[in-house]
């Protein structure tokens, strides 16, 4: 009878072993089997946590499955664009999320982006300010179009009895000089577009002055577009720099007393979209890309705070059907469709803004950023001086080797970037106009 049992024992041992590793595997294997879709960008939480409700609905009433959606989010532009460079041709993502036009073009000409030709393409335009809003490759494509603004907070500005500066050349009035704040544009595309504003309006060399001299008159640098706005929200510093447009539409819906102002010189962005190449996912990326384009996509980017890319859009008629942020967008832009705005823009050289995307990230954080004290503390020097040669000049003081040798120490500051020699010679132009004033 012991042997009976012992033999009944291993044999119902045997049975019951592969039902126990089907327990043990279960949960391994419906994990593996659940679907998936991953995004890497930069577009903010609002917008993220937006699309990410409106797709998962989505998937879930048409393919009756749960989809799982991570999203990576490094920082700005420049960041996510250098994570994707890491993962060097196999990423953990599936779809580029966001940024502008230069940052795709970086990605499409080191083949990290594949074409992918989404459902209603064809709503999209084709060029808009001249600037491009969808690859004619297919590369990429414009989900939420704005355009680059500063934001100042009127309540703060109204206190300080200070007019809302225009153009880029009023925010180098000395009434400014700190309560201006911006970032760097490697923490954020919209300062990275804003110095290639400059470079292209201006003309290189000048761009990199005014770059300068605008560096001189901020209270700080932020940490990044969103920390610019928040500041300027909360009225810790009323101006801020290199905004998207979207934002003061988002700041006000939340009851802050801010503005964006359009500058004078400008361009548009085409926050875009594209598919990663070796994308884990790619079925689902393609799902999502052509979600992310139809009506309910749109709506959802617009609840996200976003503004839509969709030709046939009607803020009002969306306002009727509830959609929450479509009266706070057609307040924000004065227009019944984003493309119905009336906007002048510089003549935008895109494929210059791809080819020195590093270099101008580079500069500015090199020979402005990381020198910042020098160069606030230089330019003060420089101006000092300036001011006592024009109290001598009125005394009738001769003051021409003086006033030469000023006008050189801020060529060497504005042009060559040049401090310490700027500051020297500032030093020779007040030593000049003391000896003349003896």
């Amino acid at each position: 009878m012991k042997m009976k049992g012992k033999i009944f024992t291993r044999v119902s041992a045997l049975f019951l072993l592969p039902f126990l590793m089907c327990l043990l595997v279960s949960p391994m294997e419906v994990q593996a089997q659940k679907e998936k879709v991953g995004w890497v960008g930069p577009v903010y939480k609002e917008l993220s946590d937006s699309l990410m409700k409106g797709f998962k609905e989505y998937y879930k009433k048409t393919y009756g499955k749960e989809i799982e959606i991570t999203f990576v989010r490094p920082g700005g532009w420049p960041v996510c664009v250098d994570k994707v460079r890491a993962w060097k041709g196999k990423p953990d993502a599936d779809v580029f999320l966001g940024a502008g036009a230069p940052a795709f073009e970086v990605l499409d000409k080191e083949g990290f982006i594949v074409p992918y030709k989404p459902k209603d393409w064809d709503k999209i335009p084709d060029k808009w300010g001249g600037m491009k809003v969808k690859d004619e490759k297919f590369m990429w494509t414009c989900f939420a179009p704005w355009i680059v603004t500063n934001l100042y907070n009127e309540r703060v500005l109204k206190a300080l009895k200070l007019p809302a500066p225009k153009t880029w050349k009023e925010l180098l009035n000395p009434i400014y000089r700190d309560l201006i704040v911006q970032t760097l544009p490697y923490a954020s595309g919209t300062q990275h577009e804003v110095i290639e504003i400059h470079l292209q309006s201006f003309g290189e060399k000048e761009g990199w002055a005014y770059n300068r001299l605008l560096a001189a008159q901020l209270a700080r640098f932020s940490t990044g577009s969103v920390d610019t706005t928040h500041m300027v929200s909360r009225g810790e510093v009323p101006i801020g720099i290199a905004q998207p447009q979207m934002n003061a539409m988002s700041a006000r819906a939340d009851g802050y007393p801010v503005r964006d102002l359009l500058p004078d010189k400008t361009i548009l962005v085409p926050e875009a979209v594209a598919l990663l190449k070796n994308a884990p996912n790619e079925a689902n990326g393609k799902i999502f890309l052509d979600w992310l384009f139809s009506m309910e996509g749109q709506k959802y980017v617009l609840e996200g705070r976003y503004f839509t890319a969709r030709t046939d859009i009607k803020f009002s008629v969306w306002e009727k059907e509830g959609v929450t942020m479509a009266k706070h967008a057609r307040d924000a832009l004065g227009v019944d469709s984003f493309w119905d705005l009336k906007v002048g823009f510089i003549d935008y050289n895109l494929e210059l803004a791809a080819k020195r995307w590093d270099d101008v990230n580079r500069y500015f954080e090199f020979e402005i950023y990381r020198k910042f004290r020098e160069l606030k503390s230089s330019l003060f020097l420089i101006e000092e001086v300036e001011g006592e040669i024009d109290a001598a000049k009125k005394k009738g003081v001769d003051v021409g080797r003086a006033e030469a040798k000023i006008k050189e120490a801020r060529r060497l500051f504005e042009f060559d970037g040049s401090y310490a020699p700027a500051r020297l010679t500032a030093s020779e132009a007040r030593a000049l106009l003391v000896a003349a004033s003896r």
